[in-house]
């Protein structure tokens, strides 16, 4: 009986004892980790909560100590014997405390690096296309571009521009920008191709007021926006730009013709009015 008694006593002091390791580990968790109001308010909670099971359990461990002592058989001990006994159990099945809240961790997506600072993309290649072909395009050599995430690579267009960003490949942030473009674009009907080693820049032509696309001659314009403009409010203007872009860039066979042109214009050959339009500018 001894023996059984003291084995009774040492459990009592363990379960008392381990409530209070609760309690502590309980209010550390809810120091170290907790961060939402409302979780640290439960944990608290459950904290204290614990702390009043483990006081019951030494009361009860006290009342039964003094019991074997005194031999005290009183009627109210045993009623508060009986109410500390059912605590235990409660305890013990876990019926008298809420279940404890994990500390809440919010996910957080990884923030895309975007330096402001970019290097700028020199080598490319431009493509014409051919007569009334709907695009022009762009050619860009990048060895390994498309093991990067699909939204690292960005394109902007405007009717006269293209912007395209590269982020966080192989360690940098590239950039290939060209304002001013020979000829103005559709927005719409532009986009970027990524394959494994090149991004391709499809820039969708406009039609001219013969119903054709434009023929662009470079992928900038050697001309400024303001005289741009001019010879679109001009239109000989446009003609005899145009002619000298073609006599400027043709070859000799090109100028021979121009030149045969320009000479049946002079003799009024072509419209019967013996005026020059101002060929002999170019």
């Amino acid at each position: 009986m001894v023996e059984v008694t003291e084995i009774k006593e040492e459990t009592k002091v363990l379960l008392s004892k381990e409530r209070e390791l609760d309690a502590d580990e309980i209010e550390s968790l809810c120091q170290t980790y907790a961060v939402r109001t409302s979780v640290k308010a439960h944990l608290e909670s459950l904290a204290q909560k614990i702390r009043r099971d483990a006081n019951a359990l030494k009361r009860l461990e006290k009342s039964q100590n003094e019991m074997e002592v005194d031999q005290i058989d009183d009627n109210d001990d045993h009623k508060e014997e009986e109410e500390e006994r059912v605590l235990v159990e409660e305890v013990k099945t876990g019926k008298s405390q809420m279940k404890p809240i994990a500390p809440q961790t919010v996910a957080v997506p990884p923030i895309l690096s975007q330096s402001q600072k970019y290097k700028s993309i020199d080598k490319f290649a431009f493509d014409a296309g051919s007569y009334n072909s709907p695009t022009v395009s762009i050619y860009i050599s990048l060895p390994n571009i498309k093991s990067i995430p699909r939204e690292n690579i960005q394109c902007d267009f405007t009717p006269t521009s293209f912007d395209l960003k590269i982020h966080d490949f192989q360690g940098g942030n590239y950039r290939l920008v060209k304002d001013n473009l020979d000829k103005d674009i559709n927005p719409e009907t532009s986009k970027i191709i990524v394959k494994a080693d090149k991004i391709v820049i499809k820039l969708g032509k406009v039609k001219g007021e013969y119903g054709s696309y434009d023929s662009w001659m470079d992928l900038t314009s050697k001309k400024s926006k303001e005289d741009k403009k001019k010879m679109n409010n001009d239109p000989s203007a446009s003609i005899m730009n145009l002619m000298k872009e073609m006599y400027d860039s043709g070859d000799d066979q090109m100028k021979k013709m121009i030149g045969e042109t320009m000479l049946k214009q002079r003799e009024g050959k072509l419209d019967g009015t013996g005026s020059n339009m101002g060929l002999d500018d170019i």
